[in-house]
């Protein structure tokens, strides 16, 4: 069986990930006829991840998901669940006790261990698709800069890059890695403003956004990932919602369909 296609859209808070993901998703679904399993609904509803290898282990297993029901897999990181739900709840959230750089390095580490050897390699071993909102590329890029500026000593990106999820999921780069772009930071902060969140981020503040965003369209991120085997594509997304869906869709064809 040939190995499913993996998509990870990652970038500034704010940019529009969303809007590239559920066109995407809404594509696939609409377009291709495709059965989607969203994993932040099951994720709700069940409060752990799905097992896809056992049906019943001597009794009927609530977690159990039948992979030939679905074709595409939406999902993102942090999870909801486990680890995830603490960087969620606690480690990230401007209402936090300032956890270091290293510290939320390693429990995103974590958090992505555990979705990739649940979740995301059964998934895609299975000749599945699997969409996902961040992966390493975010720890990458957000790490370093939260060392920086918490000035607690300088974590590295190669600091990042050999922790043991960082290092898994790299070793499972995305075919396609999707950065959408914006040309005024400010922008985004209009945008965040304006919409409902399931957390309450200490990275959206403009001195962190600026300085990450140079990173998100440097050369040393796609070298990365561009040396194990990914596309990496930028959009616009400063035009209009549609334009980044239309911009979204195209991509997706181009890299993964022609």
């Amino acid at each position: 069986m040939n190995k499913g296609k993996f998509i990870v859209v990652d970038g500034l808070d704010g940019i529009g990930k969303s809007v590239v993901l559920d066109a995407i998703v809404d594509y696939l679904r609409k377009d291709k006829g495709q059965r989607v399993l969203d994993l932040h609904e099951y994720w709700e509803e069940r409060g752990f991840h799905p097992d896809f290898d056992n049906k019943e282990n001597g009794h009927p297993n609530p977690y159990y998901i039948n992979l030939d029901d679905y074709d595409v897999i939406y999902s993102s990181e942090p999870t909801h669940v486990g680890i995830g739900k603490v960087i969620r709840q606690e480690v990230i959230t401007k209402n936090s006790r300032s956890y270091s750089a290293n510290l939320t390095a390693e429990c995103y580490s974590t958090d992505r261990l555990v979705l990739y050897k649940r979740v995301i390699l059964p998934v895609l071993n299975a000749g599945k698709t699997v969409i996902q909102s961040r992966s390493v590329s975010t720890s990458i890029v957000y790490q370093p800069i939260q060392s920086e500026l918490q000035k607690e000593g300088s974590l590295t990106i190669e600091d990042v890059l050999v922790l043991q999820g960082n290092k898994l999921a790299l070793d499972n780069a995305p075919d396609l890695l999707i950065i959408p772009t914006i040309k005024d930071v400010n922008i985004l902060f209009e945008r965040l403003a304006g919409r409902e969140k399931d957390d309450n981020c200490n990275f959206e503040k403009i001195k962190f956004q600026s300085k990450i965003k140079s990173l998100f369209e440097g050369q040393e991120l796609r070298k990365i990932f561009e040396e194990k085997g990914s596309v990496v594509k930028y959009l616009d997304a400063g035009i209009s919602i549609e334009s980044t869906k239309e911009q979204a869709v195209d991509i997706y064809k181009e890299i993964l369909e022609n």
